[in-house]
């Protein structure tokens, strides 16, 4: 998403740029996107379908704006009924989503674009066609002094680390087809541990509890658990120089706080989810089976090499 919002400001330095966005990410946005927005408005969707009435009168504040032109985002080989019906409920002059299915009798504007690129690449297409020359730039969050003194406070006070340590987070937390195996684990581990001058942290989150019963006890006892709101765990990721992790969600998050990243993955569309820039982002296929670990042990020990040691 940001992206497509930074493609936007970048062409129309002085638009308004609205944001229709579900809660938490609202807060998120809110906290940490400076003037790259002027306005967000925080969609509540269990409250708001719980009184269809707020949900109606919610979007016709929205009408009530008059946008020139409001854009739907989605997976590119997706379309979504609902979210067609509320952008022709908006009445723009002119309304922009993906061409997929059913989606030309809904957009003004239906644009082509594929899963074969990156998913951040594809919902800058959404703006290509009013700007041709938009470019997809990761990154953009900025958080604020006070949040990122808070978070190091907790990590000082509550689990007796010093912020300025660890340089490298290793998040296990995943879900579904994307948890690492514990082979996988316990290869980076092992090659994160040989590199005793940059300290790195194991972290996932509260509901990752039975995803870490199945790696080596060792692991899963050195591993904490992160739990806070989504902006202080932005601020989190953005303590560290190195984000590694299976999870596409996290990632994102890391990428838009502007963390070097290098991503496992294990059953997920590598091309359209995986950040592959070098030097800064880095995205592998891990198989059980020598090859592969043999080429992989190369790539993060070269990403590893990347960083400035401590003490130097």
């Amino acid at each position: 998403m940001l992206p497509l919002l930074r493609a936007i400001r970048a062409s129309l330095p002085q638009a308004r740029v609205d944001l229709l966005i579900h809660y938490p990410v609202a807060e998120l946005l809110e906290q940490t996107t400076g003037n790259l927005l002027n306005r967000i408005w925080h969609y509540h969707q269990v409250q708001l379908l719980r009184k269809p009435w707020r949900l109606i009168s919610f979007f016709r504040q929205i009408r009530k704006q008059r946008y020139d032109v409001v854009i739907t985002s989605h997976n590119p080989d997706n379309f979504s009924l609902s979210q067609a019906l509320a952008g022709r409920f908006f009445a723009p002059r002119c309304f922009i989503g993906f061409r997929h299915g059913d989606s030309p009798h809904f957009y003004h504007i239906a644009v082509p674009s594929s899963t074969d690129k990156h998913y951040a690449d594809a919902m800058v297409d959404l703006w290509r066609v009013i700007a041709p020359g938009s470019r997809c730039e990761f990154g953009g969050l900025e958080i604020p002094p006070h949040i990122l003194r808070k978070v190091k406070e907790k990590l000082h006070t509550e689990m007796g680390i010093s912020p300025a340590a660890p340089r490298v987070l290793f998040w296990l937390g995943a879900t579904g087809n994307k948890i690492l195996p514990p082979a996988a684990v316990e290869w980076v581990y092992r090659i994160l541990q040989q590199r005793k001058n940059l300290p790195f942290l194991l972290a996932a989150g509260p509901a990752d509890r039975e995803v870490l019963k199945k790696y080596p006890l060792e692991i899963a006892e050195n591993t904490i658990l992160w739990e806070a709101p989504l902006v202080e765990t932005a601020a989190f990721f953005s303590l560290f120089d190195l984000f590694i992790s299976p999870d596409t969600g996290p990632m994102h998050l890391a990428v838009a706080v502007g963390c070097q990243t290098f991503t496992l993955f294990v059953d997920s569309n590598i091309r359209q989810y995986g950040y592959q820039q070098e030097p800064k982002y880095h995205a592998v296929q891990w198989q059980e089976n020598s090859a592969t670990r043999t080429r992989l042990t190369r790539l993060l020990e070269e990403k590893l090499a990347q960083l400035t040691p401590v003490g130097k």
